[in-house]
């Protein structure tokens, strides 16, 4: 009816979120990897996820059906033929990522990389829970490390056009929450402007 209000009338709502700036830079993705060795005494892959997802951004379900054929250690690339916004992407891998994958046996042709003993994929989520705890960083998710990825690239100065292409992200939008970390590229500006 036309003398409805609404319940929300002269409240005062809440703000915007706040920007969240909780990452993994390189120290601790190293701690990260110290403590994955010393707690992964079975699986024994945890230290070579950590580094690939840290490094290449992909997302959890990527690396879950990642298989041997996708990587191709020599040029250091992994292409992901299916993504979740369906298009193909290649990642880069880092120097210790490659290192970190090839020091892994690969069990048979085709088989995943990170896969349980029977070959099927390997739920990581409780050996995750561990090395975060151990290493200091308790309740912080694996989604992080993807989050961590986009962060980094924006701290070094990379612009956001190309952590879009190296995240696999369709929208501005969707990189653009890295980009208050850009402080070199508005540094730059800044100088170049106002001197």
């Amino acid at each position: 009816p036309r003398t409805w209000v609404p319940p929300t009338r002269n409240m005062d709502l809440p703000g915007p979120a706040p920007i969240k700036t909780q990452y993994f830079d390189q120290t601790d993705i190293d701690r990260l990897v110290r403590v994955a060795r010393m707690l992964d005494q079975r699986w024994r892959r945890m230290p070579a996820l950590i580094q690939v997802a840290f490094s290449t951004g992909l997302r959890a379900g990527n690396l879950r059906e990642l298989r041997w054929e996708h990587i191709d250690l020599d040029k250091g690339v992994i292409n992901v033929e299916r993504t979740k916004n369906g298009h193909p992407i290649v990642s880069v891998l880092s120097g210790p990522a490659r290192a970190e994958l090839a020091a892994l046996t690969q069990p048979k042709v085709g088989g995943l990389v990170f896969c349980n003993r029977n070959g099927g994929p390997y739920h990581w989520r409780k050996l995750w829970q561990r090395v975060t705890a151990e290493a200091g960083y308790d309740g912080w998710n694996f989604h992080l490390l993807r989050h961590s990825c986009g962060s980094v690239l924006a701290s070094a100065g990379v612009g956001q056009a190309a952590i879009m292409e190296a995240m696999n992200h369709r929208t501005l939008h969707a990189s653009r929450r890295y980009m208050h970390l850009n402080v070199a590229a508005r540094s730059e500006i800044v100088a170049r402007v106002f001197g």
